[in-house]
């Protein structure tokens, strides 16, 4: 009985950690690569009115549209990565789980920041849009992305935690995982210096080599017999009765 459940277990831990990796994967290409190829970071934060009419105009486009859509769709699979991590972790979290059960908190939260739409709609009416409301739009979405750093770096800390933590986790992602997280969250209070971008980018790397790792079965994907105990009470005791 305890062997059929630890297979069962190892089963549904490897789908969870293919779907989260798969997930974490989906983002970067999708969030991140839509960036790049708009050429977003070229926009600096301190851009005056007349710059970001030109900005939103130069987005206002078909493949501006596409990235808009494509940019929704890859922070819900943000969510997916962090709530998929906060399940795989909570385990090797002890009780309560706190730790786990803030990544995913924050991991909401850093979808929500993202979900503002303040460029999308500026450059939907880029134009005839008012110069101080491009503006406007222009610095509220910067500031809900760079709030978000503080969620990642949420989300980063936390996972960060419980592989420091954890004796069958690798510490090195979990030093990886803080230092990326308290650099994100420093960033908020300098954020319209070029070296934000470095946690920035630390943490982007970090989610990468996670999500690889869970897509090979490398990380967080092993039962135990406690694993079995601790998810079905009283399992063994029915098998031996």
């Amino acid at each position: 009985m305890v062997t059929q459940q630890l297979s069962g277990s190892r089963t549904q831990r490897r789908t969870l950690a293919w779907v989260t990796g798969a997930a974490g994967i989906t983002t970067l290409v999708v969030v991140v690569g839509t960036s790049l190829a708009n050429d977003y970071q070229s926009a600096a934060f301190t851009s005056d009115a007349e710059q970001t009419v030109a900005f939103f105009r130069s987005i206002d486009d078909a493949f501006g549209a596409l990235s808009s859509f494509l940019t929704a769709v890859g922070l819900i699979a943000m969510l997916w990565f962090a709530i998929g991590l906060a399940l795989l972790l909570r385990r090797y979290d002890g009780d309560p789980p706190w730790r786990s059960a803030f990544l995913a908190g924050a991991g909401v939260v850093s979808v929500v920041s993202g979900q503002i739409a303040s460029w999308d709609a500026a450059a939907f009416r880029s134009q005839d849009i008012d110069p101080q409301v491009a503006r406007y739009a222009f610095d509220l979405g910067n500031l809900s992305f760079a709030n978000g750093w503080v969620a990642t770096g949420a989300v980063s800390i936390c996972a960060g935690m419980i592989f420091l933590s954890a004796k069958d986790l690798p510490n090195w992602v979990g030093w990886w995982a803080v230092a990326a997280g308290v650099g994100q969250v420093l960033a908020r209070a300098i954020w319209t210096n070029d070296l934000v971008f470095i946690p920035f980018t630390a943490f982007w790397l970090w989610v990468a080599v996670v999500s690889v790792l869970l897509l090979t079965g490398r990380l967080a994907v092993a039962a135990t017999e406690d694993t079995v105990e601790r998810d079905h009470p009283g399992r063994d005791a029915e098998a031996m009765s």
